[in-house]
């Protein structure tokens, strides 16, 4: 039996149920060393790559990931921000890939404004989709740029790249890894994705896959998938962002599950309604 799968990284551990608005909630631990079955990055491969990280009394922690669109503005998924709590501090770290090396190029800046696709449900579901304002502007260089947007409702095909600081376990409780890691997986059709998530819901269980909303990636012979904590992060091709990650299934890399993803092409007009600042 597999679950619906929101990845986002709490406090604790609970067990998975099986209904889709039931969410595993692995642990907020991080015992050493991928994306499952992903690679480590390489230093400034990623620049537009973000660690939105929350916490209390100065202890922070890896939750999300997000992606640098302008100075102002990062994009990342909808249940990042309603399912971290209120309370706390949340910032993004910009300019690494080792979440721990402190370097020149990190930049640590905190958010003031988290804005949320007014129809996303609050769990598994179409419009997984958030901004998030920065108190400061990032400063550009080498190693933190912005990523382009996609054409208005273009539908990718081919291979794009992942990146994040997700769960590098084939289990349910996640194995989280210092070093941003990345994959190159193939993007399915619509088709495809639907037709092997309908044998993985339970009888009665809603589909929460959306045309419109979402785009899936991953052969389906198991081992490469999104996994806790790479929540929020880019799916790329050609210095564009095509995907949020938003949900799976558990255990992460599990035969026959596809990763599911927010198709940003979607919500272009979304996102210019707030963000004034894109690169031309």
């Amino acid at each position: 039996m597999k679950f619906l799968l929101i990845f986002v990284i709490w406090l604790t551990i609970a067990s998975a149920k099986p209904a889709s608005q039931t969410i595993p909630k692995p642990a907020f631990f991080r015992p050493n060393p991928r994306i499952t079955n992903g690679e480590d990055a390489q230093e400034g491969q990623f620049p537009h790559q973000v660690s939105y990280q929350w916490g209390i009394f100065g202890l922070l922690e890896h939750v999300c990931g997000g992606t640098i669109i302008s100075q102002k503005w990062i994009l990342t998924a909808g249940h990042c921000v309603t399912q971290i709590p209120e309370i706390g501090d949340h910032v993004i770290l910009v300019g690494i890939t080792n979440l721990f090396e402190e370097t020149p190029e990190r930049q640590q800046i905190n958010i003031v404004q988290k804005i949320v696709h007014p129809n996303f449900g609050g769990s598994v579901g179409p419009n997984d989709i958030a901004l998030l304002e920065l108190e400061t502007l990032l400063v550009f260089g080498d190693l933190v740029k912005p990523i382009g947007l996609p054409a208005v409702d273009s539908i990718p095909l081919g291979n794009a790249i992942l990146s994040g600081w997700g769960s590098v376990s084939l289990v349910v409780i996640p194995n989280l890894p210092d070093i941003l890691q990345t994959v190159t997986t193939p993007v399915l059709s619509f088709d495809d994705c639907n037709a092997a998530i309908q044998p993985l819901l339970e009888e009665g269980q809603e589909n929460p896959l959306s045309g419109e909303s979402n785009i899936c990636t991953r052969p389906l012979t198991g081992g490469i998938s999104v996994c806790s904590g790479d929540s929020g992060g880019p799916l790329i091709q050609d210095n564009t962002i095509i995907g949020i990650v938003s949900w799976g299934f558990t255990p992460c890399g599990s035969e026959g599950a596809p990763s599911v993803y927010t198709r940003v092409s979607n919500f272009i007009d979304f996102i210019n309604e707030f963000v004034t600042d894109l690169p031309k």
